[in-house]
């Protein structure tokens, strides 16, 4: 009979060590789009399911698009923009920016002129993690 429990145990724990293997090489780094990443607990009977979701901007990509743009335009120095700059927003857990810069273009008057947007910019929906807001950052294409 000990036997027979000591099979049953062996058996258990190659199950849950197999999960937490394929669990590990499965893992998705960042924000998933708001689907549910399960991340296999092996200390404890229960999975723990962590559910994400990205920053948006109040009114979405569209008026962010627009902000930005107004912001550029009503600026003191005149900027010659790309038909598409791509910029990226770092974001607080409440939703502040704390950064914008874009991503690829290395022009000092762009960056400065974009880092200046910040300070207008409305709070934004924060990033989540099972429903605490955690700091991201959020690339998104400027299309004049």
């Amino acid at each position: 009979m000990t036997s027979q429990s000591n099979l049953s145990l062996s058996v258990l724990l190659c199950v849950t060590l197999l999960a937490a293997v394929s669990s590990s090489s499965l893992a998705q780094s960042g924000l998933n789009g708001g689907k549910p990443i399960i991340t296999y607990n092996t200390y404890g009977p229960l999975p723990t399911i962590k559910t994400q979701t990205p920053p948006s901007f109040p009114g979405g990509e569209d008026k962010l698009n627009a902000f930005v743009l107004w912001q550029i335009e009503e600026a003191e120095t005149s900027l010659k923009l790309g038909r598409k700059t791509w910029l990226t927003a770092t974001l607080d857990g409440t939703g502040k920016v704390t950064e914008l810069v874009p991503t690829y273009d290395s022009d000092p008057t762009l960056k400065k002129e974009v880092a200046e947007v910040v300070t207008s910019m409305p709070r934004w929906n924060p990033g989540t993690i099972n429903g605490k807001g955690v700091e991201t950052k959020f690339q998104f294409l400027l299309r004049r």
